[in-house]
């Protein structure tokens, strides 16, 4: 029975997330209708007044929190962080943190939309839904340096110490729960700089001192304290070997190195393996989504090169480029289209790789725009020079721009129109209202479990009484109803008179004597089976 109530659990969190998901695609969106790239619509639109335009948001793909950093600037020390305040895209609120002066440059927030700061030797956990702070005091001052860096799910901090020529050092490990030290790497003095995994399992310390055409990786196992050196080779020019970044991808374990002619991908221990490494190719920014994994590159188009030579320097020559998008699953460009934005940028790619958001610029005007990854047909809408970036999985677009004075900075967030499949929609109705379906789940799981319930116990009852029943001689039933009905049916004697003579002596009681039912003294026959008595 328990197996029965789990299952019909799992039924019933499944079906709320359907229905849930379902309703919003009964019709498709109306924008698509007339043609490939939808048209966004306008949802909220906020305004906050700001110090200085070097001021801005900092959000991350969920569009529920945000935070301003707010500089103001002075002559004779240039821009400082003023404030560091929670932004609710709800209702457009703006809410000051309560963070020491000292701690506002090391404000850092995380994709979880928690936010991270210093304050002497702790760091500070912020949460935004109830606005809470958690210490934790994890960091020494033994060195002149540190920085210190969170994983992606909140759970492990890295904390790097550097001397007073900014040499590495040190790197320590905690788990932010207990506060705990769980692994202490000591740097190499070959490491150039580090970046984690997303659960902060791995440490990579790029190598500077990597020959021309190797590309050195050194990985170590924040778990079990192990240190690996990974190579791969690549042309032997500085373009190739001169990685410039290393980038985790959003939705797997995997990172990409880059440089400006070489994409390089890696797994989680850090086995590495060329994408692309030529004249033809040039990475742009990797953009990252739930349903597949995307790179813009800059290719070559016809006959023009894609690089220009200057006094030894090579430049992008993205006039007569091609932008394309490079599918990291499948290892094929499944578009190419002449550069789309004029003087503007791409910002984003969709989740399906089919359309680019970016901000369109000319001499005239600017604005932000969906571009058809295939065919180069064009939206605009936003016009202004602004920041678009795709927020809740590409579902909404994100704008900000300012005031001709800079002194007001708006938020726009507008509905993308982009079209998913149902099975994106209901695993992206579960992960972003996950106690709502474990809620109802829970509780159609008590309705349906106590029907059973029920059920089992009039069924064990009905079956009981059944079994009872069943155990009487069927012959013996039938004989009391025949007694019980001769009973009902027997004349009673009429009442004598008054007796004027002595009595007769009462005769003796008569049965049939084929069915047993008693009989009147005067009776001929059975008044149940109808025989003939003596």
């Amino acid at each position: 029975m328990f197996k029965s109530i789990q299952k019909s659990g799992r039924i019933a969190a499944v079906a709320i997330g359907l229905i849930a998901a379902l309703s919003p695609l009964a019709a498709p969106p109306a924008a698509l209708a007339g043609g490939s790239v939808p048209t966004p619509e306008l949802e909220k639109s906020y305004s906050f007044k700001v110090s200085s335009d070097v001021s801005h948001i900092s959000t991350g793909d969920d569009s529920k929190f945000g935070y301003l950093y707010d500089y103001d600037y002075d002559e004779d020390d240039g821009y400082n962080l003023k404030s560091v305040s929670l932004i609710n895209f709800n209702d457009g609120s703006a809410c000051p943190i309560a963070i020491p002066d000292k701690g506002l440059e090391s404000g850092c927030p995380t994709s979880n939309n928690q936010l991270y700061w210093r304050d002497g030797n702790n760091l500070v956990a912020f949460s935004p839904d109830n606005q809470s702070q958690t210490v934790h005091p994890i960091i020494s001052t033994k060195y002149a340096y540190t920085e210190e860096t969170v994983s992606y799910d909140g759970k492990r901090a890295a904390v790097e110490h550097y001397d007073y020529e900014y040499e590495p050092k040190k790197v320590e490990i905690y788990d932010l729960k207990s506060d705990k030290l769980i692994q202490t790497y000591q740097s190499n003095k070959d490491d150039s700089s580090y970046r984690y995994s997303k659960d902060m399992s791995r440490l990579y310390a790029l190598q500077d001192n990597s020959k021309d055409g190797v590309v050195a990786l050194r990985v170590f196992n924040c778990d079990t304290g192990s240190t690996e050196l990974k190579t791969v080779n690549v042309k032997k020019d500085d373009r190739s070997s001169d990685i410039d970044d290393i980038v985790t991808s959003s939705y797997s374990d995997d990172i990409y190195l880059q440089s400006d002619t070489a994409l390089i991908k890696a797994d989680r221990d850090g086995n590495m393996s060329v994408v692309f490494n030529d004249d033809d190719h040039a990475p742009d920014w990797p953009c990252s989504y739930p349903s597949a994994e995307f790179y813009a590159l800059y290719t070559k188009k016809g006959s023009n090169d894609l690089f220009e030579e200057d006094d030894g320097d090579y430049y992008l020559n993205e006039e007569d480029a091609n932008l394309s998008i490079y599918d990291l699953k499948s290892d094929k460009i499944i578009s190419s289209i002449a550069f789309p934005f004029g003087d503007g940028y791409l910002g984003d790619i969709s989740h399906d790789g089919g359309i680019m958001l970016g901000t369109y610029s000319d001499d005239d005007k600017s604005s932000a725009c969906l571009v058809d990854a295939k065919t180069g047909a064009k939206s605009e809408f936003d016009s202004h020079w602004c920041g678009p970036t795709f927020m809740n999985g590409d579902r909404e677009i994100w704008t900000d721009y300012y005031d001709e004075d800079s002194s007001t900075l708006h938020v726009n967030i507008y509905k993308s129109n982009i079209p998913h499949s149902l099975p994106e929609d209901v695993l992206y109705f579960v992960q972003t209202h996950l106690p709502f379906v474990i809620g109802g789940g829970v509780a159609i799981v008590l309705i349906i479990g106590g029907a059973i319930v029920v059920l089992c116990i009039r069924k064990k009852r009905a079956k009981t009484a059944n079994g009872a029943t069943a155990a009487v001689p069927k012959p013996q039933r039938k004989q009391r109803r025949r007694q019980k009905r001769a009973q009902q049916n027997a004349v009673p004697p009429a009442a004598p008179a008054m007796p004027t003579a002595p009595a007769a002596p009462t005769e003796p009681a008569r049965f049939c004597r084929h069915c047993g039912t008693p009989l009147v003294p005067e009776a001929q026959f059975c008044p149940t089976c109808g025989q003939k008595v003596d």
